[in-house]
C-alpha cells in the first residue's frame, strides 16, 4: 500500500525488489481492514456485527446468571480484543458493544425486553465494591493500546518500533513528542493511551545520567513523581547522577540534605544505583515486577476515570453485603441470586411497581400491602414457616426481622456470634432459592407448595452439591513432610541467604550462612538503608553474599533462598524491569562463579540466615560483619548451630 505522493515508477521498483505485484489497501489482513479512512464508525461496524451475531446464538439457550457471566467475560468481552489492541474504537461502537452485552445479561428469553435493574457501569465495578467485575470497554481499549506503547519503549529495536520511529519520533521517544503531521489512525490510537501509561511510569535509576531530578518521575511513590526541592530556586539541568558519588556508586548524603525535601531522602536512599553504569529506563509502578500488564493498566485507567472528589454521603451502603456474596460456599447461580436479592434486582411486585410496570404492589400469597424482597424471602407467612422448620434457629427479636440488610447480615456474620454452626448457616442460599421458586410456581402455575416440601427440596439440593464437592481424603501430612526432610540438607557447600525488612524501620537487615553438611563455614550479617521493598532487600542480600564469597575466594558453592520471587527474577530478568539495576550488578558478579545455581529453601529450613538478618536490622545502626564464628555480641547463637 503506497501513499498518494509515491509515483508509479517508484511503486514498480519497490514491487519488483520485494516480489509483491499487487497493491493492497482494499481488503483485510488478520481480520482488520488494511486501510482506515472515512467514517470510523462504519469501518469498525464489523466488530459490533460479529459480537451481536455471537450473542444471538447464545440467547436461545437457557443460561443461568453464572453461565452468562462466564460467557461474557471469556468470550463476549474478549471478542474485540485484537481490534482494540490495534485501534481505538469510536465511542459509538463501544457504546453499542456495551449495550449488546448488557441486553444479553438481563434478557431472560430470546423475544423479551427485560428490565436493566442496575446501570452497566455499576456492574463493571469490582466484586469488592458491589459490582460483578465486568470490564468497561473504553478503559480496556486504552489498557490494550498502552501495552503497544510500552513495547515501543522497552523494545526500541523491534520492527514496529523502527518503522514508527522513522515516521513519528526520529529524534526523540514516544513519550516526548508533540503533534505529528497527518498521523495515521493507528498512531493516534496509540497516543490516546499515552496519558494512561505516563500516569504509572517510574524512572528506574541506573547511572542517573538521563533522569532530571526536578522533572522526571523517579521518586518511588505511587504514582511516581519528581523530587521535591528544599529551596525556592532549582537548577532545571540537575541530573540524578549529580547526586551520586561516581567512585563508590553511593548517594551523596550531604547534597541530598542540602537540596532535597527531607521526606524524600529515605526513599532516595532505598534506590541502589547501578554498579555498571546501566542506562536509566522505565518501570511500571502498578506491578511488583515493574512490567506493564493489561490487567494493571485497566485498573489504573479505572482509577483515572473516577471523579476526583467522592460523592456526598447518603447513608450506609450495601457493598460489604454484595462483596460477601461471592465468598459463599454454594453454586455460582445461587451466588448471583443472593447478589440480586441484596442489590434489589428481584422482580417482586413492589419492585416492578417502582419501575412503573403494573399497578399491583401487594403480595400474591398472603395479601400483604407490599411484596418487597424482604417480605417475599423472610416476612411472608409461607416463608416464615420455612425458616421456622429450617435448621437455622429463628426468633422474632433476632431473626428474621423486617430489614433485608439486617437479615443478610445475620446470615453472613451475626449468626455465628449466636452460636450457630457454620455448616448450618451455609444452607441459607438454597433455602432462599427454593422460597423464590415456590413463590413463582404460585404466581404462574397457581400451585401452592407446602413449606415442608419446599424446605426438603432445598436441603436435598444442598446435600447433593456438598457431597459432589467434598475433597477426596489425602495422605497424612507427616508422611509428606518426612519425604522432604532429607533433601533440606545440602550435599555441597551452600550459601543460605535471607533479608529482614519492615516498612516502619529505616534499615534493612541481611544475613547469609555458608554451610557444608550442616556445618557452618562462614557467616555474614549487615544492615543497610531500608530498601524499596522486601524483594529489593532479598536481592541486596544475594548481591552482598556474592561479594563476600568472591572476597573470600569461595566461588564453587551454590545458593539457597526462601524467596521464590528472587528465583523467578533470576530465571527471567527481562520480565522484571523494576530490578534492572540490581540485575546488572548481579551479571557483573555471577561471572566469578563457574557454575552459579540457586534453589528454593523452605523458610523453616532457613532459620539461621533469617536469625542473622533480623539481628542485623534490630541493631539499628549501619554495620557489616563477616566471620567463621558467631560473635559474642550476637545473642540466640543456639539458633545458628543445630543441637546434635
Amino acid at each position: 500500500m503506497f501513499g498518494h505522493d509515491v509515483d508509479n515508477t517508484t511503486r514498480n521498483t519497490i514491487k519488483a525488489s520485494i516480489g509483491i505485484h499487487r497493491d493492497g489497501g482494499m481488503g483485510s489482513y488478520l481480520g482488520l481492514p488494511e486501510q482506515i479512512h472515512g467514517s470510523k464508525v462504519q469501518v469498525f461496524s464489523f466488530v459490533r456485527d460479529r459480537l451481536q451475531k455471537r450473542l444471538n446464538t447464545w440467547s436461545a439457550k437457557f443460561l443461568s446468571k453464572g453461565g452468562k457471566e462466564v460467557l461474557i467475560k471469556s468470550v463476549a468481552q474478549a471478542l474485540p480484543t485484537y481490534v482494540m489492541s490495534c485501534f481505538l474504537l469510536p465511542k459509538a461502537i463501544r457504546s453499542k458493544l456495551s449495550s449488546a452485552i448488557a441486553n444479553f445479561w438481563w434478557k431472560t428469553n430470546e423475544n423479551s425486553n427485560d428490565i436493566h435493574w442496575i446501570a452497566w457501569d455499576k456492574l463493571c465495578t469490582p466484586y469488592s465494591e458491589g459490582g460483578l467485575g465486568f470490564r468497561t470497554l473504553e478503559e480496556f481499549n486504552l489498557a490494550l493500546l498502552a501495552k503497544q506503547l510500552w513495547r515501543l519503549i522497552k523494545f526500541p529495536n523491534s520492527l514496529l518500533s523502527r518503522v514508527l520511529r522513522g515516521r513519528y519520533f526520529r529524534f526523540s521517544d514516544p513519550l516526548h513528542i508533540g503533534n505529528s503531521n497527518r498521523p495515521s489512525y493507528g498512531w493516534r490510537s496509540i497516543m490516546a493511551a499515552k496519558p494512561l501509561l505516563v500516569s504509572g511510569l517510574r524512572r528506574t535509576i541506573g547511572s542517573g545520567m538521563l533522569t532530571k531530578v526536578w522533572e522526571d518521575p523517579w521518586i518511588p511513590t505511587i504514582p511516581a513523581r519528581a523530587a521535591k526541592s528544599l529551596l525556592d530556586t532549582r537548577d532545571p539541568l540537575l541530573y540524578v547522577n549529580d547526586l551520586i558519588d561516581q567512585s563508590t556508586q553511593l548517594w551523596k548524603l550531604d547534597r541530598l540534605q542540602a537540596l532535597i525535601d527531607p521526606a524524600d531522602i529515605p526513599l532516595i536512599l532505598g534506590i541502589r544505583p547501578s554498579r555498571t553504569y546501566l542506562s536509566d529506563s522505565y518501570s511500571w509502578s502498578h506491578t511488583k515486577s515493574g512490567n506493564y500488564s493489561v490487567k494493571s493498566g485497566y485498573w489504573a485507567a479505572r482509577d483515572l476515570s473516577r471523579p476526583t472528589c467522592d460523592p456526598p454521603f447518603q447513608g450506609p451502603g450495601v457493598s460489604a453485603l454484595q462483596a460477601q456474596v461471592w465468598k459463599l460456599k454454594t453454586t455460582r447461580k445461587l451466588m448471583h441470586f443472593a447478589w440480586q436479592c441484596v442489590s434489589g434486582c428481584l422482580a417482586t411486585f413492589q419492585r416492578l411497581s417502582y419501575r412503573h410496570i403494573g399497578n399491583e404492589k401487594g403480595c400474591p400469597r398472603c395479601g400483604g400491602p407490599e411484596e418487597s424482597i424482604n417480605h417475599l424471602l423472610f416476612d411472608c407467612p409461607p416463608s416464615r414457616q420455612i425458616w421456622a422448620l429450617s435448621p437455622i434457629p429463628t426468633s422474632g427479636h433476632i431473626f428474621p426481622r423486617s430489614s433485608l440488610f439486617y437479615n443478610f447480615d445475620f446470615l453472613f456474620w451475626r449468626g455465628k456470634e449466636f452460636g450457630i454452626e457454620e455448616d448450618t448457616l451455609e444452607l441459607f442460599p438454597w433455602i432462599l432459592w427454593y422460597i423464590w421458586k415456590s413463590r413463582n410456581r404460585f404466581c404462574f402455575e397457581n400451585f401452592k407448595e407446602p413449606p415442608q416440601e419446599t424446605l426438603a427440596l432445598a436441603l436435598r439440593e444442598a446435600s447433593v452439591w456438598k457431597k459432589a464437592n467434598m475433597k477426596e481424603a489425602t495422605d497424612p501430612e507427616p508422611l509428606a513432610r518426612s519425604v522432604l526432610l532429607p533433601s533440606s540438607a545440602p550435599r555441597i557447600s551452600e550459601c543460605q541467604i535471607d533479608a529482614s525488612w519492615h516498612s516502619e524501620d529505616t534499615l534493612s537487615g541481611h544475613g547469609w550462612v555458608l554451610v557444608d553438611q550442616d556445618r557452618i563455614l562462614q557467616l555474614g550479617l549487615k544492615s543497610s538503608r531500608r530498601s524499596l521493598s522486601p524483594l529489593h532487600a532479598e536481592i541486596d542480600s544475594l548481591l552482598w553474599a556474592m561479594d563476600c564469597l568472591i572476597s573470600l575466594g569461595i566461588t564453587n558453592g551454590a545458593f539457597a533462598s526462601d524467596c521464590s520471587d528472587l528465583i523467578s527474577i533470576l530465571d527471567n530478568q527481562e520480565a522484571w524491569p523494576t530490578f534492572a539495576a540490581e540485575m546488572a550488578s548481579f551479571r557483573s558478579l555471577v561471572c566469578f562463579f563457574p557454575s552459579f545455581s540457586i534453589r528454593f529453601l523452605p523458610r523453616s529450613f532457613n532459620t539461621r540466615a533469617d536469625c542473622l538478618a533480623k539481628k542485623a536490622r534490630a541493631r539499628n545502626n549501619l554495620f557489616s560483619h563477616v566471620s567463621s564464628s558467631v560473635p559474642d555480641w550476637l545473642s540466640l547463637a543456639e539458633s545458628l548451630f543445630p543441637i546434635s
